[in-house]
Parts: structure tokens; sequence; C-alpha cells
């Protein structure tokens, strides 16, 4: 995804990992194959492997630089992480995220704020770093904002349960040694980033991947962008929208989330920016013969 505009805000993307494929029915388990092979008539090799029930996917933070702010969304994996099963895709990854957020023109010294659409282990891994067998925050002149009902939920959560087994480590690594930093603020599913009359940069609670997540709004006269975290993980979903990953606080409330954003999004011209849609990334919502799709940035 090439950085854009929307007025005088800036839009980009800092990618972790891109078009990495993985099994479908072990990110989706119980997919209907039949979903799979009908999105292979709209999506092509970016998405979807044409000879393998395997999805494309990625793992990406995107970046907003408005008002002489850089605000960074999500913050993926990172490096040197204690990942045992069942996330032991990703133990101990060393990813060049730093540089590619140099090669976008940032250092981690110039992230104002970072917002993490919810505190699951591939939203919140680069908010620290090792240093010297310490966990420190990666950005140290940032504000951490975090959803007080995801903070308040995954504080207590036991690695012997589902949820828990997925987010436990990666709370203590990633989440706990900012907010002991001084550098995080937890806020409401509704908080107000900063408005005018054209709109601004806000949240909006979508609940169902877990409790706390959010999507997060950038609007100005010149048009209107919404971070979607994972209220949507892949395309395949525009196929059938009661398909959802494992571990999901309540999977039944996340599928009304993703159809009332898709159904409000239909045919405008509103932006979705999901947090895995391999590149281009970037996608807006049409619903050609009544089933939704989604035409890439670029298209």
């Amino acid at each position: 995804m090439k950085p854009f505009r929307i007025g005088d805000v800036e839009i980009g993307r800092v990618v972790e990992l891109d078009g990495v494929p993985f099994p479908a029915d072990l990110i989706f388990p119980g997919i209907d194959p039949a979903a799979i092979a009908r999105s292979r008539e709209w999506l092509d090799e970016r998405f979807v492997v044409r000879d393998a029930d395997q999805l494309m996917w990625s793992f990406h933070s995107y970046v907003i630089r408005a008002g002489g702010r850089n605000i960074l969304i999500d913050t993926c994996h990172g490096n040197d992480k204690h990942r045992p099963a069942p996330v032991d895709y990703c133990h101990m990854w060393q990813t060049d995220y730093l540089g590619n957020l140099a090669r976008a023109g940032l250092r981690p010294e110039d992230i104002d704020i970072v917002m993490c659409t919810h505190l699951h282990i591939d939203h919140v891994g680069w908010n620290t770093r090792l240093d010297n067998g310490r966990w420190v925050p990666t950005f140290p002149n940032a504000r951490y904002l975090m959803t007080r009902l995801d903070y308040e939920r995954f504080e207590h959560m036991s690695p012997d349960d589902q949820e828990g087994a997925i987010s436990h480590y990666s709370f203590q690594d990633s989440v706990l040694p900012v907010m002991e930093a001084g550098q995080a603020d937890l806020i409401e599913t509704d908080h107000v980033v900063e408005r005018d009359l054209a709109g601004g940069i806000w949240l909006e609670a979508a609940p169902g991947h877990t409790a706390g997540s959010a999507l997060i709004h950038v609007q100005n006269n010149h048009g209107h962008a919404i971070f979607c975290g994972d209220a949507l993980h892949h395309p395949v979903q525009a196929e059938d929208l009661s398909i959802h990953v494992a571990g999901e606080y309540d999977s039944a409330m996340g599928e009304r989330t993703r159809r009332e954003l898709l159904t409000r999004c239909c045919d405008t011209d509103t932006l979705l920016l999901p947090a895995h849609f391999a590149s281009p990334s970037a996608a807006r919502v049409i619903a050609p013969g009544g089933g939704f799709r989604f035409r890439f940035d670029g298209e």
C-alpha cells in the first residue's frame, strides 16, 4: 500500500510480514471449503492460494500523520517474544519492522501516540523491545492508548483458558511494561483523539473479537477511513460473515459487528484499513449482485 492523503492527513503502512500463507482451517476453524472456492472467483493470488486451501495474510501497522503528530495503529508481534503453543508460529520472531518504520521516514522517537485496536498478541508486540534483558517501551515519547475493557479483562486472563493461552504472555511482555513505565492511557471505546466540525480522529466500539475491540475513524472534508483491526481478518469473510477465528470473546457478536460495518460502508467512499488484509490492504465495500465484495485500493 502506497501512502495516501485524506486532505491534510497522510496515512501509510509499516509491514512486519506480508503475503504469508496460512491453512484456512487453522485460521478459521470449520470454514466451509466452498466459501474458499467461491472467493477464488473474485480474489486473486494475493489473497487466496490457487491450488490449496490456504489464505494469504499480512501483519502490519498503520501510521497517521496529522496535525504535526505521528500516530501508530497496532504494533504486530514484535521480536524476541516467547510464544508457546498455540501461538508458537511467532515464537522468537526476528523481523525488520523497525527497519520498515525507518524506511517510512520515522524513528521510534518520532511516534507520539500508539493506538491498539485491541490487545491480542499480534497487535501489541512492538509496544516493547528487549533492552539488556528488560522489556521497555519501543516508542519512548509516545502515549499508548488501550481500551479499558480489554486491559481489565486481559489483566486477569489465565494461560490455561483458550483466550488467555493466546494473549497471556503478550500481555506480560508487551502491555504491562508500558503501564509500568507510565506511558499507557486506558480509554473508553468512544474516545476522541481530536475533533473538529469536519470530523477528526475517534474510536467506536466494535465488540466481538475481544470485549474492548474498537474501530478507529479518521474523517475530514476530503474523506473517511476506518481502521477496523480484527473486525475483519480476511476478504474471504465477505462470502460468509459467520467465518471467525478461534479464541474470540463472542463470535456471534463479532459477526454482528462485521455485518454492521460492511453494511454501513457498502457503496460509499469510506476506505477500510484492516489489520491483516494482504497488500494492498486498503479496500472499499461494494455489493455487486447483493453480496459483499471488496474493491482494493488502486483498482
